[in-house]
Parts: structure tokens; C-alpha cells; sequence
């Protein structure tokens, strides 16, 4: 799988944070391997890998472990650029968070957006799939917070329950007092949820033919070069992979494709469909073992292995170790 991609965006406001908390931005922006003025644009872009460094350096560097929740509390739908103005000018809450689904792929590699309904109730969700991608729960943080901000200024109200998909920090103080609740710790998967009828909840101030302007223009936006089908499969597997429609099947008819040719397609990048499918499944349990106290048979479970003994089996193909060796070696809790 190709090095993913981080429009700035939001990162933008990182070296501000700093030079708030008495660091000094360039010294940080060093350790991580960036230039100076690589956060300067936002429509510049860095690999998946240099943003979660760039994440690790500032925790480091300022001692603050709530950092990507600091970042994300910067966030605002006019960061996202012109797929911020299109969810803008978007008719309903609902349109607007399927606008960032749709295009998110337009300016990021290796992390997606989705939108679960599950009962009466949606999830608008956050993942990482670039495999050996650091500090992932600083960057998965700061998503949720910038996700939370979109909610309320998309539909007016904040998100009703916050899923955060590592364990519960020793001061979780900053998190209560952002979000005025406490989030979910160890869960599944990093979401915002909230009632599936807000989604037809109208945008304020929403402006149609604007929008028309701009979905002109969106189909030619590209913040970084046009994903592979390599890629398009690990983004839409790694979405689909709790609700358990992540076959061959279902992915192909997503793209728009027979089976046969999905393969085919696949096979002249040189993959297979088992072949992205075993380490996107691999990546999401890794980070589950890593990040979480979940036992380690109910992520085999949710990972959609028959039982924990399948589980490990198949861990241990593509790791070397137990999901319990993994954990006590790479585990810092």
C-alpha cells in the first residue's frame, strides 16, 4: 500500500499551540522531519507517517497528552477548504457529513471518514488504515475533537456520546470539559454519535446555488494525486469491516465494478483482494491490541473471526506473536 497522504488542514494552527505552551515550533517540526514551512499552507500536504511523528514530537516536546485534543479544538468546517464550503452550503446536516464521506479521498491517504447507521442512532466516524502509522491516538483525537466542532456548527447541537477508541488517559479533566461529557473509552472505533433523525436537520444559512458552483468544481479538486484501487479498497474495507459487509462482493458494487474486474484491477497493481483485506483487518486489530483494554477475544469477535483461537492463529501468520505477546510488548498504559 502506496505512503498515505495529510492535507495541513488543520494542522495548520500546530505551531501557534506551540508557540502558546513556550515551544518552539521549528525545534518540534525538526524532530519530526518537516520544514519550518510545511505547515504554513494549508492545502500543502505531508505523509500519514509525518503526521503522526509531527503528533509524537509535539506530546513530547510540551509534555501534554491531550495534545491532538488541543488541535482538534482549533478545527472549523473552513479548514476542510472546499469541501468545508461544500458541506457549508449543504441542504441538510445529513448531506454535509456525506459530502466529507464522499470526498475525503480528494486531499487524505490513509485515514477515512464514514457514516454508520446503526438503529435509530448514526456514527460519523474515524480511521486509520496506513499500516505503521505513529501516535495514532493523538491523531484520532484531534479528529473527534474537529468532528464534535462540525456537528455543532453544522447542526446546531453538539454530537450525544463520543466513542474514543483507546483507553481512558489519566486526566481525562481536558476531555470532560471540551466535550461537557465524558467519552466512551475503549470502544470499537473512534465516532461521533447522535440521533439518525438530525441528519435531516437543515444547515443554517446554506446557500443552494452556491452549492451548485461548487460541485462543479469539487469534481476537479485533487490535493493529492488521484487514489489507486488499492487504495480505494483498503478505505472502503477498513469502513466496513464492523458492520460486516467487506466481501469481494459488496466492495466491488461500491466501486462500480464486476468482481471479476475489481480483481483484475487489483492484480495489475500488483495485490490481490485477500492480500488488502488481511492487512487492513491486521492493522485495525493491531491498533485495538495496542490501544484499548478490550480483551483480546472481543476484538477477534468484532474483527469477524469465529473465536478467539482463529483469531490468534491469523495473528500470529501476519505478526510473528500471540495478540497477547503483541500486547504486552507494545502496550503502554
Amino acid at each position: 500500500m502506496n505512503a498515505g497522504q495529510q492535507r495541513v488542514g488543520m494542522l495548520a494552527a500546530i505551531p501557534q499551540i506551540l508557540e502558546e505552551m513556550g515551544v518552539d515550533p521549528t525545534a518540534v517540526l525538526a524532530r519530526a522531519s518537516l520544514s519550518a514551512g510545511s505547515l504554513l499552507d494549508e492545502e500543502n500536504s505531508i505523509t500519514m507517517i509525518e503526521k503522526g511523528n509531527l503528533y509524537h514530537a509535539c506530546v513530547e516536546a510540551t509534555g501534554c497528552r491531550h495534545f491532538g485534543l488541543l488541535v482538534g479544538q482549533r478545527a472549523t468546517i473552513a479548514r476542510l477548504g472546499l469541501v468545508g464550503r461544500l458541506m457549508r452550503n449543504a441542504p441538510t446536516f445529513g448531506a454535509a457529513v456525506r459530502d466529507l464521506v464522499t470526498h475525503h479521498h480528494r486531499y487524505i491517504r490513509g485515514s477515512i471518514v464514514y457514516l454508520l447507521a446503526q438503529g435509530d442512532m448514526a456514527c460519523w466516524g474515524y480511521a486509520v488504515y496506513q499500516p505503521g502509522t505513529p501516535a495514532i491516538d493523538h491523531m484520532c483525537d484531534g479528529s473527534m475533537a474537529s468532528g464534535f466542532n462540525f456537528v455543532r456548527e453544522l447542526s446546531g447541537a453538539p454530537p450525544d456520546q463520543i466513542l474514543i477508541s483507546h483507553a481512558a488517559p489519566s486526566d481525562i479533566g481536558p476531555y470532560r470539559h471540551y466535550y461537557g461529557i465524558t467519552p466512551q473509552y475503549d470502544a470499537e472505533q473512534y465516532a461521533l454519535v447522535f440521533h439518525a433523525s438530525r441528519l435531516a436537520a437543515p444547515v443554517p444559512g446554506a446557500d443552494p446555488d452556491l452549492r451548485r458552483i461548487l460541485e462543479q468544481s469539487i469534481a476537479r479538486y485533487w490535493a493529492t494525486n488521484e487514489p489507486s484501487v488499492v487504495d480505494r479498497v483498503a478505505r472502503l474495507l477498513r469502513a466496513r469491516l464492523m458492520s460486516g459487509d467487506a466481501t469481494l462482493e459488496d466492495i466491488a458494487e461500491q466501486l462500480s465494478m464486476h468482481p471479476r474486474t475489481l480483481n483484475r484491477r487489483l492484480s495489475d497493481e500488483g495485490s490481490s483482494f485477500r492480500q488488502i483485506f488481511n492487512q487492513t483487518r491486521f492493522e485495525f486489530s493491531r491498533q485495538m491490541i495496542v490501544g484499548t483494554r478490550v480483551a483480546i477475544t472481543e476484538i477477534g469477535l468484532a474483527m469477524g473471526y469465529a473465536d478467539a483461537s482463529a483469531f490468534t492463529r491469523a495473528f500470529r501468520r501476519s505478526s510473528g506473536m500471540t495478540p497477547t505477546e503483541w500486547r504486552m510488548k507494545f502496550q503502554h498504559i
